[in-house]
């Protein structure tokens, strides 16, 4: 009996605080509540291990962690009361009483941790402090856990007694019963600890005020809104029975395999492993498919719309219906009496205030979006019939404008779910013949000499056909910026080849899968056309082939190569034995590097793939700025010489000792 309450907190506590973490992490007050909920569900599992082990060292670590954590839950019970009913700046006072609260948790937690054979309570054996009997000790820090208790309980009870609007009352009236819920029940335990009495009463009641709060989160919407509390109850009860029912499932099915079979090896559950594996992607997908029709309202397409964007259907609300509670906050804070917004038709969108009676407009504002006007902002008298200061209406400017930018985004949402839902239906189609297509662009066929290009990527990338720059790499359907970046991964890697899981990574890192990989055949594509423009289908295309799962550039569509010819040149220079012919190989070489290697291509050109060998000519370079200086030294040019020193200190970022030696030799400064 006296372990289910314990059981409770834990799962409730667990529950709630994965719920509002992934869903409204971004508010103090949700992360206040995550972090009491935190210390509730370890508070509440170490009193079930406690109960449940054996071990008198593990019963020993968990007793010692159990005080110290509970020495923190009624400095956190306040600081969210603070967070989350207070709509004010704290006032000193309450800043006050939270740092002490935390103070006094701390050292009291510290107190217990560190003498565990004399906690602080009130019989013995107890701990003495600062000459006071441990009996003394133990009634002050139960006094001081009541005064922080009973403020979180007053500040609750004081703001509930003020709260204006019904929505705001019912939120209150749920926060405040849950918060009086687990302060009476805290209290209780102690007491009951203490006293020894029969503590399970205590975290029974501080079970219900868990459940509470449950209710406030997910009914009630504390922290969230009223369409992403419903889809995350509804999500989460669902996704967590059928997860249980297929471990039931399995862990059933081993046994009855154990049996029947008489094998004790874990087969059953390997091929379920196995097959989990295979089938998750699909099945989530079509799950997920389905939750979206219960939990969106049928409209699939918005929900697909969220994920291209990167968002999830349960954990988002449309833009249009945060308007609600954009303007009960707005007239909250301000003290309005009633405010109403509607569209350009006139057509209400949002009320605040009595819904009996209106009241006389005092502010109508314009809702702009650009140059469209969308709606009206209706705004009525203030609580204290004052007229609103200039501070006030730059406020409800601010409010106007973003309501306007909401109505705005969910008419622009609605738009593109809609084009999104034909682009899917355009995409099936496309998916039965993407593989043909694949396919027909990979035969190999050498391609026509006057296609052959001439490549500078000693420094920002150039490319020429037939004497003219290529400034449109990609066809109608494809990035040029995209395509760029494939022939230059293609160009860099040569005869290595790239695979395709490659170019995803490098050019479409945060796009799905399935989008990233057609996107990747279509740029592909228009390369290759943009390569070979006479070629009349996919299977003509020689310029880029696949072998082995890897994509490569064909050599002999590359007639130049400044690369090539500058490790050639410095190659040529090594070999010859008469100096004015090495420089001229030399200098030849250096006026080849323009700049890094692949300086300013896109994508690629930003990438881990690039840096050693751009690190490696870079390095070429170098040596062959400083084997011109020494060259020149012989010579006795010395401005030449100088020059080539100087140049090498700049592209080693000044962290070159030959050139540093080169210039001291020639008595100039470094």
């Amino acid at each position: 009996m006296s372990i289910i309450p314990d059981f409770l907190i834990a799962v409730l506590a667990a529950w709630l605080g994965a719920t509002v973490l992934t869903r409204a992490a971004t508010a103090r007050a949700a992360r206040v509540f995550v972090l009491l909920t935190l210390l509730f569900a370890l508070w509440g599992t170490f009193r079930v291990v406690f109960n449940l082990t054996s071990s008198q060292q593990v019963r020993d670590a968990v007793s010692t962690a159990e005080a110290a954590v509970a020495a923190l839950l009624p400095a956190a019970l306040l600081h969210i009361v603070l967070a989350s009913i207070e709509e004010r700046r704290w006032s000193a006072r309450e800043r006050a009483a939270l740092i002490g609260a935390y103070g006094f948790g701390m050292g009291a937690g510290y107190l217990s941790v560190s003498d565990r054979a004399r906690p602080l309570a009130i019989r013995a054996p107890n701990r003495e402090l600062l000459g006071l009997p441990g009996e003394v000790v133990g009634w002050t820090w139960i006094g001081i856990r009541a005064v922080i208790i009973g403020l979180a309980v007053w500040w609750a009870w004081r703001v509930w007694l003020v709260g204006r609007e019904s929505v705001r009352r019912r939120q209150l009236s749920a926060m405040f019963a849950a918060v009086g819920c687990s302060a009476a029940g805290g209290m209780l335990t102690i007491l009951l600890a203490q006293l020894r009495g029969p503590i399970w009463v205590g975290t029974t009641i501080m079970a219900l005020g868990l459940a509470l709060a449950a209710y406030s989160v997910l009914v009630q919407r504390v922290f969230l809104s009223p369409d992403v509390a419903r889809r995350s109850f509804l999500y989460s009860v669902v996704t967590g029975l059928v997860t249980a029912g297929y471990i039931a499932l399995l862990l059933g099915i081993e046994r009855v395999s154990r049996a029947v079979l008489d094998v004790q090896s874990p087969l059953v559950t390997a091929l379920a492993l196995v097959l989990t594996i295979a089938w998750f992607d699909p099945v989530r997908l079509r799950f997920r498919t389905w939750m979206d029709r219960r939990l969106g309202s049928g409209d699939i397409s918005y929900s697909q719309l969220l994920r291209a964007m990167g968002d999830e259907l349960v954990t988002s609300q449309r833009p249009d219906r945060a308007i609600h509670t954009a303007l009960a906050q707005m007239c909250s804070t301000l003290g309005v009496r009633s405010a109403t917004v509607e569209d350009s038709g006139g057509r209400l969108l949002a009320r605040y205030g009595d819904q009996g009676h209106r009241h006389a407009t005092q502010l109508s504002l314009p809702l702009r979006a650009g140059e469209r006007e969308c709606g009206t902002l209706s705004v009525g008298p203030k609580l204290s019939w004052l007229p609103y200061t200039p501070v006030e209406k730059e406020i409800l400017s601010h409010a106007a404008a973003y309501i306007a930018a909401s109505l705005q985004l969910a008419e622009r949402q609605a738009e593109q779910a809609s084009a999104l839902q034909e682009l899917t239906r355009e995409r099936e189609a496309l998916r039965s013949r993407e593989t043909t297509l694949a396919e027909a662009l990979v035969h190999v066929e050498t391609p026509p000499a006057s296609n052959t290009l001439s490549v500078w990527a000693l420094g920002p990338l150039r490319v020429e056909r037939n004497g003219e720059t290529i400034r449109r790499w990609g066809g109608a359907k494809a990035g040029t910026r995209q395509a760029e970046a494939v022939f230059a991964f293609l160009f860099d890697r040569g005869e290595r080849g790239v695979a395709k899981d490659e170019f995803l990574e490098v050019i479409w890192p945060d796009v799905p899968l399935d989008r990233a990989d057609l996107a990747f055949h279509r740029t592909l594509g228009g390369l290759r056309r943009m390569l070979e423009p006479d070629i009349r289908h996919g299977s003509e295309a020689t310029a880029i082939t696949y072998h082995n799962d890897r994509y490569r550039l064909d050599r002999s569509a590359v007639g130049y190569s400044d690369v090539a010819v500058f490790q050639e040149r410095i190659a040529t220079a090594s070999r010859l034995d008469d100096p004015a012919e090495a420089i001229t190989m030399l200098e030849e070489a250096r006026s080849l590097y323009r700049g890094d290697y692949l300086d300013d291509c896109p994508f690629y050109g930003d990438s881990l793939y690039v840096e050693e060998r751009r690190a490696l000519l870079r390095g070429r370079y170098i040596d062959v700025l400083l084997a011109l200086g020494e060259r020149y030294e012989k010579r006795e040019d010395h401005a030449a010489a100088a020059a080539a020193y100087r140049e090498a200190l700049q592209t080693a970022h000044d962290d070159c000792p030959r050139a540093d030696d080169g210039l001291a030799r020639l008595g100039l400064p470094i």
